[in-house]
């Protein structure tokens, strides 16, 4: 796929000079750092999740009557209000 970019020309001298210092091609520096960022983005993602999971693995136990069961014309349709209280700080 073919995009077009805005890069101020100052900016596209020095990559393109490191790029050939470096032995590759400006094309492919900007792909490389592309899919870096990528990779960073999925992993701060997978981290979100992991955080999320384990939050939620420290919550206690949801206690609900002794005999009580779901019933879908009583419960199903209110409206719930959830509030969520955390002792932890990120």
């Amino acid at each position: 796929m073919s995009i077009t970019l805005s890069i101020p020309p100052a900016i596209v001298q020095e990559v393109r000079e490191w790029a050939e210092e470096h032995g590759t091609s400006l094309n492919q520096y900007i792909r490389e750092c592309l899919e870096a960022k990528c990779a960073e983005i999925h992993d701060a993602r997978k981290r979100l999740a992991q955080d999320f999971l384990e939050y939620c693995k420290s919550l206690p136990p949801v206690k609900t009557p002794p005999g009580w069961k779901f019933n879908r014309e009583r419960d199903g349709h209110r409206e719930i209000k959830l509030s969520f209280s955390s002792t932890t700080t990120r």
